[in-house]
């Protein structure tokens, strides 16, 4: 079908000439299995024979899928290519089960069907098929990884399969033993009844061992995400037949990534261990499941809202007691969320999506109590959804839109940069960048908006004819600076636009540094060989060291605006220290939020270099800027 769906005049020969010598191939493998089967007696010595004319093979056919590419990369479409990938990809992932028996065999053909085809797409000229093969490479490394697994489970199946045989086949030549001596010796009786119940005895211990391995998590012994959703679907089934209530908690440990990634895998797996054995101890058996690493599912049958809730807080408060691991006293928190059965759902996989999504809005919300389904967290989810949706065609809407606000200098309140501050108009309705950012950073939208709001600012900056040395202040996210082509694209952001690098500034705020700190520090460095200025946001409200900050390549500290507010109280001493680490540092400070003359004259007399607020003019459009600018800025 590849070859007539795609057929080109110019190379139908060569498609036809690979078309049969794959087709050989294939009937000579069928031929050889139709030989093998023909077999009336097949020794165990053969059979490594057997497996190694299957992988030849095999092997033979998928360097024919490669030679596909090798032979008309060049001369395919799009589409064509797109085709060949889907194919490739389809049978990759056949593969990785159809050959579950031999890792060599399922990771050999995987790798020479999808590896090279995969790298010639990743060097081509066109993005999609360089896109299309980081996917496939991807989906290799993906499906070497899925092969290995399930080979390993493969084997240990055919293991058991083979160890089980033994013992019952060894059961019954014991009891046909039995059956011919009965008459003569009773003690041989008496030994063999007592071999038949050891051997029931290690089968049971087998099954229940193959039963532990596919329905319990390895780590906590609690059920995992298969065996407790099963058992949840039955507890619905009975709360909805007897018409009594079933509670269902949904727990997430906060915080729980720093201990990984501070104190190592082996003290998490250790406190997970410890918050198991606390949880437990509110449940029966097989009534709390481990759903990923560190979230847990609590079924609670006979449960009203009232006593899921004393539950849920006593588990809360369970959990927050102190936690001792090799010599560590570590403190957790929880966020938990409740849904009913069968008031909420009568199914048990909603039941499950209702009480995360309770989570999550309790997660969010600055109330720490366990909190129950009901229609207002409905309500909100689906407002939050709305949002959601809406952002996802707000740039295509044209719905969104930058507001500029000015930035003096303390001295003379010349006006030296414009704050770009994005602004969304979601069909009438203002939505707060305190709403829309959060989901937007959580749901990936904010590399395209961040995308957006950097190349509109740079265009408007262009513009600014009655003010062509001011620049132009955006903020980036830690998500944005995290993404490897960010480099790439303010390059392109400042060649289509034509602003010149000096005229751009850049705005991160400190908690940016703790996510990775060295690719965070190469990117900046990078920024700043482009002689685009770089500010720290929000200085002082993150987590910095100072040991961070000597380091960072900026050229901006800018003061919050809390401290700004509380001037005339401990803000003073604060905005003092600032000014003098900043100076160390060898960059200037900006004050944001200054709303009155006073604090203008107090920041300015301190030293502070520029100056940000409502005292000198609100964000407005681009539009309003410009008639601000004729007006206010001096030459």
């Amino acid at each position: 079908m590849l070859v007539l769906l795609f057929a080109d005049g110019a190379l139908l020969d060569e498609k036809a000439y690979w078309l049969g010598t794959i087709n050989l191939i294939l009937v000579g493998r069928i031929i050889d299995i139709a030989l093998w089967k023909s077999k009336k007696n097949v020794s165990a010595d053969s059979g490594p024979l057997g497996i190694q004319r299957y992988a030849v093979g095999t092997i033979l056919t998928s360097i024919m899928w490669s030679m596909y590419a090798f032979l008309f990369f060049d001369a395919m479409q799009v589409s064509e290519f797109t085709c060949f990938i889907v194919i490739l990809a389809s049978l990759a992932g056949a593969s990785a089960s159809m050959f579950s028996a031999s890792s060599f065999i399922a990771i050999s053909y995987s790798i020479i069907i999808l590896a090279p085809t995969a790298i010639m797409g990743i060097f081509a000229d066109q993005s999609e098929r360089v896109h299309l093969g980081i996917l496939s490479l991807s989906y290799c490394v993906l499906m070497i990884i899925y092969s290995l697994k399930n080979s390993r489970f493969t084997e240990q199946a055919i293991y058991n399969k083979n160890v089980n045989q033994k013992l019952v086949t060894k059961a019954i030549e014991e009891k046909n033993r039995f059956a011919t001596i009965n008459h003569e010796l009773t003690t041989t009786t008496e030994a063999l009844n007592q071999v038949n119940q050891n051997l029931e005895e290690q089968i049971k211990a087998r099954t229940e061992e193959i039963y532990n391995l596919s329905n319990l998590d390895s780590l906590t012994k609690l059920d995992n995400r298969k065996a407790f959703t099963a058992n949840l679907k039955t507890l619905v089934k009975q709360a909805v037949e007897k018409d009594r209530p079933l509670a269902l908690l949904f727990i997430d440990l906060i915080s729980f990534k720093n201990i990984n990634d501070t104190m190592g895998h082996k003290v998490g797996d250790s406190v997970l261990v410890q918050v198991t054995q606390r949880i437990s101890a509110f449940s029966e058996n097989h009534r709390a499941g481990r759903w990923s690493g560190d979230e847990f599912l609590i079924a609670l049958p006979y449960s009203d809202s009232n006593t899921a809730l004393e539950i849920a807080q006593a588990m809360s408060h369970s959990i927050s007691q102190p936690i001792y691991v090799h010599g560590n006293e570590i403190h957790l928190t929880a966020s938990i969320g409740i849904a009913m059965a069968p008031n909420d759902s009568q199914s048990a996989t909603e039941l499950i999506q209702l009480a995360d999504l309770t989570m999550c809005e309790q997660k969010q919300s600055s109330n720490n109590k366990p909190q129950l389904f009901s229609n207002d967290v409905k309500e909100r989810i689906l407002a939050s959804q709305a949002i959601l949706e809406g952002l996802q065609h707000a740039i295509e809407n044209k719905q969104l839109y930058l507001c500029y606000q000015p930035i003096q200098k303390a001295k003379g309140y010349n006006c030296w940069a414009n704050e770009a501050l994005l602004r969304w108009d979601f069909d009438g309705k203002f939505i707060g960048p305190d709403v829309f950012i959060p989901l937007a950073e959580k749901s990936g939208l904010i590399k395209e908006i961040g995308a957006w709001v950097l190349n509109r600012a740079c265009m408007d900056a262009v513009h600014w004819h009655d003010a062509p040395k001011v620049a132009v202040s955006v903020n980036v996210s830690v998500i944005q600076l995290m993404d490897k082509g960010f480099i790439r694209l303010l390059d392109k952001c400042l060649q289509s636009s034509g602003l010149p690098p000096e005229r751009l500034h850049l705005e991160v705020t400190e908690s940016t540094f703790v996510e990775n700190q060295a690719f965070i520090l190469q990117q900046l460095e990078q920024i700043r060989a482009r002689n685009i200025a770089v500010s720290i946001d929000d200085f002082g409200t993150g987590y910095s060291s100072l040991s961070q900050l000597q380091a960072l390549p900026v050229n901006f500290v800018k003061i919050d605006k809390t401290f700004v507010d509380n001037i005339e109280g401990k803000g003073e001493a604060i905005i003092r220290a600032t000014l003098f680490i900043a100076r160390e540092l060898g960059c200037q400070t900006i004050a944001e939020g200054v709303e009155t003359k006073e604090q203008a004259m107090a920041l300015s007399a301190m030293g502070v270099d520029y100056l940000q607020g409502y005292y000198f003019a609100k964000p407005m459009k681009n539009k309003d800027l410009s008639d601000w600018q004729k007006t206010t800025i001096k030459t």
